[in-house]
């Protein structure tokens, strides 16, 4: 047992390892990038990357508009929490959202479940951008026609867009979770365990409850990479299209090796963070090993 343990603490190890090593790799992209063409890093300038990384508290940044000089830190962690907080909200409005619809489909006749199941399929269908720029023009519309702002629909200075931002992020795997829980929930449906609580006398939601959700929401964890990714590139365009002061200002505007490598470790690690401790929780609840 202390054997399999050593193992698999080697093996997450070196996960982490290869993990900030791919991060240090693209870090070094621009220090490739010169005048005279693409061109391996010389010493000096790897030597520079190094020396920023150890003292992180004289990094600095020139802003791209106002052309002022300003320390990375602490301004990197106020664009560190505008970024989770839009990344976090909307994973959770997201599976809220499509476990409602998903759940409700169960119990509906038929015609109205293939009905929800056609449209959204037709809304998943429609690109991303379409759904960013016609969000905030609508929020435009309805403060032209009374005069209400229900929602900030851009960022300006510290007043930052957050509402109008995680809803339309969480549309796209919204639509996604929708038809996956309900594939996984038809799947399940079928399974003798299913009838047999079924003989039991339990009712519908009962069974929906205590034995079919645990099971669908298990399943769906392994999807958790893909709905990730999918969140994390519609961010960038949600930051920029909203001008919102997030982790992607760092990562796509500033080329300094160093302030991309903390950018992307701050972005990347606390999901990386999370993804194991799910992997805990499954392996905890399952009496087996998931990776995700």
């Amino acid at each position: 047992m202390q054997l399999l343990r050593l193992q698999s603490l080697i093996q997450e190890s070196g996960k982490l390892f290869i993990f900030l090593f791919s991060i240090f790799l693209f870090s070094l992209i621009p220090l490739c990038i010169t005048s005279a063409g693409l061109q391996l890093p010389n010493q000096k300038a790897i030597t520079g990357f190094f020396r920023d990384l150890l003292t992180p508290q004289t990094l600095t940044y020139i802003n791209s508009i106002s052309g002022v000089e300003r320390p990375l830190f602490p301004l990197i962690f106020e664009a560190f929490r505008s970024s989770f907080t839009i990344f976090s909200l909307s994973l959770l409005l997201s599976l809220c959202i499509a476990l409602l619809l998903a759940c409700v489909q169960q119990f509906l006749p038929p015609r109205f479940s293939r009905l929800m199941e056609s449209i959204a399929s037709f809304l998943q269908t429609i690109p991303d951008l379409v759904y960013i720029v016609s969000a905030q023009l609508l929020v435009v519309a309805a403060y032209q026609l009374t005069q209400i702002r229900f929602l900030r629909f851009t960022g300006a200075g510290e007043a930052e867009a957050f509402g109008l931002p995680i809803l339309v992020l969480s549309m796209i795997p919204t639509l996604f979770l929708y038809h996956t829980l309900v594939n996984l929930m038809e799947i399940e449906w079928q399974k003798p365990y299913i009838e047999l609580a079924k003989g039991k006398g339990l009712s519908r939601v009962a069974v929906l409850q205590k034995h079919l959700l645990r099971n669908v929401l298990v399943q769906l964890s392994y999807h958790l990479k893909f709905i990730i990714a999918t969140l994390l590139s519609n961010l960038f365009i949600v930051e920029v299209l909203f001008n919102n002061f997030g982790l992607t200002t760092f990562l796509l505007s500033y080329t300094q090796p160093a302030i991309f490598f903390i950018s992307a470790l701050l972005l990347f690690l606390p999901i990386y963070a999370l993804l194991k401790i799910i992997e805990i929780g499954l392996f905890l609840l399952l009496g087996k090993g998931a990776e995700l």
